[in-house]
């Protein structure tokens, strides 16, 4: 299989390239991109980072769920 990943903000156009892709009978998907806004709250959400102080030890944990197995 082979993706082509075409953009564009030109509504026609659009509507051109699906029209072609509906006659080849070639499977096609729409999606719009995020807007300003959506990349700036996403962008506001990673640069908080995340607090893990309250996962504790992944070793332990490991152990306990893995008993059938010997970790180093």
């Amino acid at each position: 299989m082979t993706r082509v990943i075409l953009e564009s903000e030109n509504k026609k156009d659009l509507l051109l390239i699906t029209e072609l892709a509906e006659r080849l009978k070639i499977k096609y998907r729409i999606e719009s991109s995020p807007s300003d806004v959506e990349k700036e709250k996403l962008e506001e959400v990673l640069s908080k980072g995340a607090d893990i102080s309250n996962y504790g030890d992944p070793v332990s944990w490991q152990r306990k769920v893995r008993k059938d197995r010997r970790l180093i």
